[in-house]
């Protein structure tokens, strides 16, 4: 099953850059240029607070063509579509359509790796509920209240 978050920013990624064409987690030798190339992200969890913990995502997407500026003109243009809605990738739901909300990604990076390849770098952090066993809530409290006459009562036995 593929995350949400990463769905989503694949989608984000492919329609910023004008579509190039996608490859999942190998490139294949005879691969087809313009290219956009997704390898598993690098996943690290950390405590979050009482309720949740939190995975930190870090992503090297790579972008190919036929010339390092032609890639670069693509991961560029990914990057300032990211800064552009303020770094704010637009959630998917379970049927592709957009969920009415999104996630932010921390401001993102593009350096060349190779004549004709360029990596765009994204790190964000996904807070995630710790499972809670369900339990029954209080239904009645009962509470007794003491009256002074009830506490005068206590101090005399105890020879107060």
């Amino acid at each position: 099953m593929l995350d949400r978050e990463i769905a989503s920013a694949m989608r984000y990624l492919i329609d910023a850059a004008e579509e190039p064409n996608p490859y999942y987690y190998n490139i294949p030798e005879d691969f087809l240029t313009p290219a956009i190339f997704f390898p598993q992200p690098e996943i690290t969890s950390r405590g979050d607070t009482l309720k949740t913990y939190a995975l930190e995502f870090s992503w090297f997407v790579k972008f190919f063509d036929k010339n390092t500026q032609s890639a670069h003109l693509r991961a560029f243009a990914a990057l300032t579509a990211l800064q552009y809605k303020m770094c704010v990738v637009p959630l998917l739901d379970e049927s592709g359509g957009l969920a009415g909300r999104g996630f932010r990604v921390n401001d993102p990076s593009v350096r060349v790796v190779d004549d004709g390849a360029v990596q765009l770098t994204l790190t964000w952090d996904s807070p995630r509920p710790y499972f809670e066993a369900p339990t029954e809530k209080m239904v009645v409290y009962h509470a007794n209240k003491w009256v002074k006459s009830a506490f005068d009562s206590a101090v005399n036995q105890i020879g107060g």
